[in-house]
């Protein structure tokens, strides 16, 4: 009976620490370390000069303020906030457009729509029933 009630306590208590966890490390987010990574990333993804770095930088802490404050202020209405996401991002890919080279920008806009594709197919292997809005850059073949 001891060891049943012992067994039941353990379990318990795992279950409690499990659960005090942050999940996914979002009750950790930290903004500057989040555009230091994406940063870094862009670095090594798309071999960045060392003029391009600063400026990159800048602008993806620009666009994580503005992110930020969307979230801040949300007003519950997923879809109003969706189309607020989505023009931020293509706010911001127009404004690395001249910062990055042509073969820069179509590697970064490559690399974007891969990594939505995998969120896409992680969200369908949790069984989320929900699909994260199409990736939109801007699109003009000018360039």
């Amino acid at each position: 009976m001891k060891k049943l009630l012992l067994t039941a306590i353990v379990g318990l208590l795992v279950a409690i620490t499990g659960n005090a966890q942050p999940q996914g490390g979002r009750a950790q987010f930290n903004p500057e370390e989040m555009i230091k990574r994406q940063t870094e990333q862009m670095v090594a993804d798309l071999d960045l000069s060392k003029e391009q770095i600063p400026k990159v930088e800048a602008i993806n802490k620009k666009y994580s303020e503005k992110t930020q404050l969307l979230f801040q202020n949300g007003d519950g209405d997923r879809s109003k906030s969706r189309e607020k996401m989505e023009t931020l991002r293509n706010e911001k890919n127009v404004e690395l457009k001249t910062v990055l080279t042509k073969a820069q920008y179509t590697k970064f806009i490559e690399l974007e729509e891969k990594r939505m594709q995998e969120r896409r197919q992680r969200m369908e292997e949790r069984g989320g029933n929900q699909t994260p809005s199409k990736r939109g850059a801007p699109r003009d073949n000018a360039n």
